[in-house]
């Protein structure tokens, strides 16, 4: 009986002893197998999770698993360096491509020889001179308003004309005269000078004054083929292009019976308009009781009214009558009464 609790105190004391080392032990045989799962899942997820600080134990032990890893790594990243290489091939392609449809803009070059164009030929001037004046005359007219014996006289009207070494001047001053003078004071002077030559009057300027202030201005540039008008900006000039006060003259000058129609510029110091002209034939007309031979020429515009001239075909084609009709419909005539030789010259 004693023998027999000694041994169990025996055997009590070796399970003791054994269980102690069981436990010492137990730290390092069943902590590296959970353990080796973390570092796995690191290497897969990123390469750089080495640096996380694992326990210095299982550090050491899973060094033989990494060594499986090494191979799948490499097929990623060997697969996508050959497709750039390939997509970076067919690139200069289409560069290549586009760069023709610039060169085909070339072609539109071609239009500028279409600039010498441009330049205008100068027209030849259409009618040369048939008919002379003296040197210097005065002429007189009655300025009537109204049409035929609805109308009345308004006023008188004295033309000074001068012509010497290819220039000449031509001075126009209207005065009211028996009821027109209660409504209308002063005297209205138009003034065209410019160069005569063998194919009619070429103006240089003209200029209208009222009362004593000048206004209506219009100066020919005939180098540039420019016309100015004060406050009213320029425009282009056509070949023998007149103004309001030399037209008749010019008109005397170079108009034959049997002319074509043909296109005139004229200017009354505002505006400047192109006016269709035609001759319309030899017309008998009374004046002051006489009969005379005379041209008539008629010139018209849309909307801008008519202007006739009957030139006295036996006073070197002195306008004997000019009659104007505006766009409003008034009418307005200049009848021959006079004219007289002044200074050297020779008037009838």
């Amino acid at each position: 009986m004693g023998r027999n609790r000694v041994l169990l105190w025996a055997l009590a004391v070796s399970l003791a002893a054994h269980l102690l080392l069981l436990g010492s032990a137990g730290d390092v045989l069943f902590k590296p197998v959970p353990e080796l799962e973390f570092p796995i899942e690191a290497n897969l997820l990123e390469p750089e999770a080495a640096p996380v600080k694992p326990p210095p134990q299982a550090a050491q032990r899973p060094s033989p698993p990494p060594a499986v890893l090494p191979d799948p790594v490499p097929v990623p990243r060997a697969t996508p360096e050959p497709v750039p290489a390939a997509v970076a091939e067919p690139e200069p392609m289409p560069i290549s491509t586009p760069e023709p449809p610039p060169a085909e803009p070339a072609p539109s070059r071609p239009a500028a020889p279409a600039a010498p164009v441009s330049p205008p030929a100068p027209r030849a001037p259409a009618r040369p001179v048939v008919r002379s004046f003296s040197n210097d005359l005065a002429i007189r007219y009655s300025v009537q308003t109204g049409e035929g014996d609805s109308g009345f006289v308004a006023g008188r009207a004295t033309y000074i004309w001068h012509s010497q070494q290819g220039r000449y001047s031509l001075v126009s001053t209207l005065e009211a005269t028996g009821i027109a003078s209660l409504f209308v004071s002063g005297r209205i002077i138009q003034v065209s000078e410019g160069v005569i030559d063998a194919y009619g009057l070429h103006p240089d300027q003209y200029w209208l004054k009222r009362n004593e202030r000048k206004q209506d201005v219009a100066r020919f540039d005939w180098n540039l083929n420019q016309l100015t008008l004060d406050g009213h900006g320029g425009v282009a000039l056509s070949p023998q292009a007149q103004d309001l006060l030399s037209l008749p003259f010019h008109l005397a000058m170079t108009a034959s019976e049997g002319d074509p129609d043909f296109q005139m510029g004229v200017t009354n110091g505002r505006k400047f308009n192109e006016f269709g002209f035609r001759v319309l034939g030899r017309e008998r007309i009374e004046l002051k009781g006489l009969q005379l031979e005379t041209l008539h020429l008629q010139g018209a515009k849309s909307g801008e009214g008519t202007l006739d001239v009957w030139l006295d075909l036996a006073r070197s084609g002195l306008p004997a009558r000019i009659r104007t009709l505006d766009r409003k419909g008034k009418v307005m005539e200049l009848r021959l009464e006079g004219a007289e030789k002044t200074a050297g010259g020779s008037g009838g």
